[in-house]
């Protein structure tokens, strides 16, 4: 999903229409097709181009949204907003070494990351992004499943009926939409099914499971979450999440080909090996991540 679906260009008669589109660098597959009025699509015509990388110099923005103190008092975490901001400091410190025009961060916690608040600062990173770009979406805190649709929930949810947590949460369709105005590298960090649990509206790990699942498949980006069961939800390891402190690990760490760049394949690989082995050492359970990374892997930060 480069720029959404479906792109609503009109077509007269006999005629022919034309679009621009912003892709990053790297092997990208366009598919057209044609309505007519009476909703009959034609056979989508499939066309693979390899975008090469222009002179412009990249940057690496980040959006990093953490919920520990919710509106609703029965839902506060201990964690969530700290880790936020830690993976902020940690991507802008090391992120600078790797992107010329540097790291643009922007960091949404508590009373601020609220649902209105989350999509307008996608519209304005939106409008400064580059195709060269590489951009990184972090959200922690409380996650749940609705009808199978899995459901981000942020600062204001006030949980009276399923309706409202709808109406309220944002869904992966939300996401999904909000991703759309990205079209460029990405790489998606959730660190929400640990706690998701915690809350009596939380749906059991294996339907988090397939609802992220189906994220991480039609979002067409990079995905590594967080998946854990009711009784360790809330402990976390060293002051932050388990996923979370894996995943700053991995930012420090992760240098496995010893290259000076730490990217996503690698940062996969750290967390899915040390999430397990640091929640059967203290917990006695071992938690499995979930990872789907679409199409080649790219650089994210230098290791310290």
């Amino acid at each position: 999903e480069v720029q959404g679906r479906p792109a609503g260009i009109p077509l007269a008669d006999a005629g022919t229409a034309s679009r621009y589109f912003s892709l990053a660098p790297g092997k990208r597959v366009l598919t057209a097709s044609v309505t007519n009025a009476r909703g009959v699509e034609s056979k989508p015509v499939r066309v693979e181009v390899d975008v090469k990388p222009n002179a412009k110099m990249p940057a690496l923005h980040l959006l990093a949204v953490g919920v520990s103190d919710y509106y609703d008092s029965d839902l506060k975490l201990q964690y969530a907003a700290h880790d936020a901001n830690e993976l902020k400091k940690a991507f802008s410190r090391q992120g600078r070494k790797l992107f010329p025009r540097g790291v643009i961060p922007v960091l949404l916690t508590d009373e601020n990351a609220t649902k209105q608040l989350i999509s307008d600062k996608f519209s304005e990173l939106a409008k400064n992004i580059q195709p060269e770009d590489t951009f990184v979406l972090y959200l922690a805190g409380h996650g749940t499943v609705l009808d199978g649709q899995y459901y981000f929930l942020p600062f204001e949810i006030e949980y009276e009926n399923q309706a409202a947590l709808r109406e309220q949460g944002l869904s992966e369709n939300d996401l999904r939409e909000l991703l759309a105005k990205m079209p460029v590298k990405s790489l998606l960090l959730l660190d929400t099914c640990r706690s998701g649990a915690a809350i009596t509206l939380a749906a059991r790990a294996s339907q988090d499971k397939g609802a992220i699942a189906r994220l991480m498949a039609r979002s067409g980006r990079a995905v590594i979450a967080a998946s854990t069961k009711q009784d360790i939800a809330l402990e976390g390891y060293q002051g932050h999440g388990v996923f979370t402190y894996a995943l700053l690990e991995a930012l420090k760490l992760a240098d496995y080909d010893g290259n000076d760049e730490i990217d996503v394949d690698e940062i996969a690989l750290h967390v899915k090996k040390r999430v397990p082995q640091i929640t059967k050492e203290k917990f006695n359970y071992r938690q499995i991540t979930m990872r789907e990374l679409h199409g080649e892997s790219f650089p994210i930060v230098r290791p310290e």
